[in-house]
This record gives structure tokens, sequence and C-alpha cells, in this order.
């Protein structure tokens, strides 16, 4: 498939056109005024003055930029017309109430029409916020189902702004299913970012309830992790277009099992914790079914199935070392030995049997959080 270039903005017009198309309308505006004789009651802002206006937020200037422009144009406007007072009013009583006239209306047209040029300017920010917001989006998801190679990357770090040639690591915020706050979650993907490297990041927001966001960076440090209503799944450091979409698809893997395992709000789950989990629970139902089958009787959610599971765990941790597990669990090797011999009639058959499949039913067990016991804690995956 040949891709071409998304263009994310309009081409800018020159500031200068632009000031003189605003001033243009706002003096029109003002003279229609004028020959009109209305009153400041009907005074309302003309279409071209709202395009004007439109074409300001569209091209960057900001809100204090465009204020200030229409209240220096209008003071200019003020200065002109008692000029123009002075040149052909030569009756001295007569020009002052005419530049009284004109002055006052200037000042009460800007008061008066200045309100609604703001909502109107920020109604057009908003707006085009929303639209390059969901264009973005449109063309990061392109980028990451693209796979063919007919992507250029340089090309590609231009239009996001955002240099695919070095490694990123991948987070993917999701909110929690226990959140009722529809608050944006860009904030709190720019807070990880900036507790993470001092490079800019590339923040995308999905939808409501997720945002993507890849750090360039090659080492993460200790990760801030805001106290916020959301799961975040956390890539491998990956280098390139193709890094930037694996460590994505890590990251989107990682933030599933978290939800899948029902973990706590604030909690970043990393890939490699959970790689897996992942590739075993895609099918949630036949992975819990496969669990419950290998561990047997003591599948269960008591108190003596996970001090049994937990001695297993550890026991094929240490080696199947009896006296390494004690030490492990904090226990008397002959305790240990104890719990081994209760696991396997349990299981009907020696724990070393079968060791590769019980092995994994129990990091299953615990990446999904099966049990009340289950789960890993959140400071592990920081």
């Amino acid at each position: 498939m040949r891709v071409t270039r998304c263009t994310l903005m309009s081409r800018a017009q020159t500031p200068l056109r632009l000031a003189n198309a605003a001033c243009h309308s706002t003096s029109g505006a003002l003279l229609q005024v004028l020959a009109n004789g209305a009153s400041l009651e009907d005074i309302v802002p003309t279409t071209e003055v709202i395009l004007a206006t439109r074409a300001l937020v569209q091209n960057g200037f900001s809100d204090d930029e465009v204020m200030s422009g229409y209240r220096v144009g209008t003071a200019y406007w003020c200065e002109i017309w008692a000029s123009a007072v002075d040149e052909y009013c030569p009756d001295p009583q007569l020009s002052v109430r005419v530049a009284s006239y004109g002055t006052s209306l200037a000042l009460g047209w800007l008061e008066k029409v200045i309100g609604q040029v703001v909502a109107d300017y920020r109604d057009e920010a908003a707006r085009m916020s929303r639209e390059g917001s969901v264009a973005r989006a449109a063309y990061v998801r392109m980028v990451l189902a693209e796979t063919d190679g007919d992507l250029d990357t340089a090309t590609v770090s231009k239009d996001l702004r955002y240099d695919l040639t070095g490694r990123h690591v991948a987070f993917v915020l999701n909110r929690h299913a226990d959140s009722r706050d529809d608050t944006p979650l860009d904030p709190i993907a720019l807070s990880l970012a900036i507790g993470t490297t001092a490079s800019a990041p590339l923040i995308v927001r999905v939808d409501l309830d997720t945002t993507l966001c890849w750090v360039p960076t090659d080492e993460i440090r200790a990760l801030r992790v805001p106290n916020a209503p959301v799961l975040i799944g956390r890539g491998r450091p990956a280098r390139g277009l193709d890094g930037f979409r694996r460590s994505y698809r890590e990251a989107s893997e990682a933030v599933r099992v978290a939800r899948l395992a029902g973990r706590a709000a604030a909690t970043v789950t990393r890939f490699d914790d959970v790689e897996i989990v992942a590739l075993c629970s895609n099918d949630a139902a036949f992975c819990e079914a496969f669990v419950r089958d290998k561990l047997g009787l003591f599948a269960e959610d008591t108190d003596e199935a996970h001090g049994l599971r937990a001695t297993l765990g550890n026991y094929f941790a240490s080696n199947c070392n009896f006296r390494a597990t004690a030490v492990r669990l904090g226990v008397h090797h002959n305790t240990v030995r104890y719990r081994l011999e209760r696991i396997g009639p349990l299981l009907g058959r020696s724990p070393e049997q079968n060791r590769l499949h019980l092995e994994l039913a129990l990091h299953l067990a615990d990446g999904l959080g099966l049990f009340a016991d289950a789960g890993i804690a959140a400071d592990s995956h920081s």
C-alpha cells in the first residue's frame, strides 16, 4: 500500500496578511455602524470579524495576542478618527462632539464585541484541538498498522514531531474500570513521561478512556506513578519504527493483563513481568481452565491452598531445594517437607512430574489474580 503524507495542519498564512484581514474587517464593521447610525445595543460582530478571528486561531495566535490586537487596533482607529475630525471639521464645538462620538462608539464596540470574540476564539480553538487530536490518532494508528515497509521514518518523524530513529518506551494508559471520572488522561501521561526522562514524549489520545505515550529513552528511571484512576502498561525499550510498534504492542498486552487480573488503579504493569501470562491469556477462560486442571485440588481460595501454592512456587524457584525454600519462606525445612508431602496426594503425582505445566499454572494464577492471594504488587512493576 502506498502511503501518502498526512498533513496535520494547513500551511500557515503570513502574520501580516492575517493582521491586515482582521484590521479591514474591524474597520469595515465600525464604518458600517457609523454610516447606519446604529446604537451600541444593536452591535454584533460581523461575519468578516468572526472569520478573521478564526483565521488567527487557525494560524497559531494565542487568545492574549488576538485580544491585544483588537485593543491596539481600536486605539489606533480612534487616533485616525480624531485626525480626520481635525482635518474635515473646522468648527471647534462640533469637532469635539464628533470626535467624542466616534471614540465612544469605537470603545463601546470593543467592549460589546470582545466577549463574543473571545468566546468564538475559544470555540474555534476547541474545535481545532478535537480535529487535530482525531487526525493525529488516526495517523498514529496507520503507522502502527502499516508493516510492509512503505513508510519513510524521516517523514513520519516530521509529521508527528517525534524522532522515530532512536529508542523508545511505550506506555498505554487505560481508565480503571471502577473510575467515575472522565478527565482526559493526557496530563497523566505527561506527568508519567516527565518523571521518566527529560526528552519530549509523544502523547496521543485514542479515545476518552485510552491514551498512548512514547518516551524517547534508552533506560527507564524509577517511575513516579500519578495517583490517578488509571491502569498503565509499559513496553520494553526498542529502536526505530519497528521498535515504536513493538513497544506499543507490549504495553497494550501488559495493560490487558492488568485488566484481566483486576489490578488496582495507579498500577504500572511491565510487559517483562507478564510476558508469559500475555502469551497464554488471549483466551482467558481457556487459560483459567488450564490453571485449575493442573493445580487440581489445591486450586482453591483457602488459607491452606494459599500456603501450599506459595510453598510449591518457592520450591521450584529454589531449584527444588528444601532448605533454600525454607529460607525464602522463613520456615523450618521440615515444614517445607510436610507441605510438599501434602501436595503430592492432592495432585495425584509428585510435584516434580510435569513440572513445566505445574510451574506455568502457578505463574498464570498469580499473573491473572485468580485467587485472593494472587497478584503482583504494584511497586514491583514500577
